[in-house]
């Protein structure tokens, strides 16, 4: 899902930081869709108002009745909290090679022109990759892969919509918000599990 209106820092979302192979990866969910995607030390970091309230451990765990200071804090509502355990379960699996697309719902929030470069970035099949300039070749022009460099540095939601995927028109690792050492990690590791479908896409395939 996409959405031609700026984030709302007075918008209700939350945040919780799960641990990862390439480092903690801070979730940000929105009302119905996880809205943000970011690295430790991601570049350009995000504003901290589009961060929202953070999410415990407590919050993410099933419980039994709350205890009366954990009933008087606030809490993310459950549709959130089960946006946050779902991401957190699909990256799980993605970094344990047994997942290839997501299925959590996600909401970018960006310019129209943002937008198509993220739908082609989207579209870049797991193990594969794409130079900025075939992504501009794709919109009409293949003279704006600067532009299109952009925009996927502003990419609000990594991995899930996978900017690693972009590399530079002689195959070169460049320019990632987390850096190129994580870019390729990311890299490495689907081209790693690329030939082998696992237990989670063997399931897929079968439906």
């Amino acid at each position: 899902m996409t959405s031609d209106h700026p984030d709302d820092p007075e918008t209700d979302r939350w945040h919780h930081e799960i641990p990862s192979p390439v480092g903690p990866l801070l979730v940000v969910a929105g009302a119905d869709a996880i809205i943000g995607l970011y690295h430790a030390g991601h570049s350009p970091a995000p504003d901290r108002a589009r961060l929202g309230h953070r999410s415990t451990e407590n919050h993410l765990h099933e419980r039994g009745f709350p205890t009366a200071a954990e009933a008087r804090a606030a809490a993310p509502p459950a549709r959130t909290v089960d946006l946050l355990r779902q991401a957190g379960r699909e990256l799980g699996e993605y970094f344990a090679g047994t997942r290839r697309t997501f299925d959590t719902p996600v909401e970018l929030h960006g310019t129209a022109f943002q937008h198509r470069v993220w739908a082609e970035v989207g579209a870049i099949p797991y193990g594969e990759t794409r130079s900025y300039r075939d992504i501009a070749t794709q919109l009409g022009n293949p003279r704006m892969g600067r532009a299109v460099g952009a925009a996927v540095r502003d990419n609000p939601v990594s991995i899930m919509v996978p900017g690693h995927r972009v590399v530079g028109s002689t195959g070169a690792v460049v320019g990632y918000a987390a850096g190129t050492a994580t870019k390729t990690a990311l890299l490495d590791l689907e081209r790693e599990h690329r030939a082998d479908p696992g237990p989670r896409l063997a399931q897929d395939l079968q439906r």
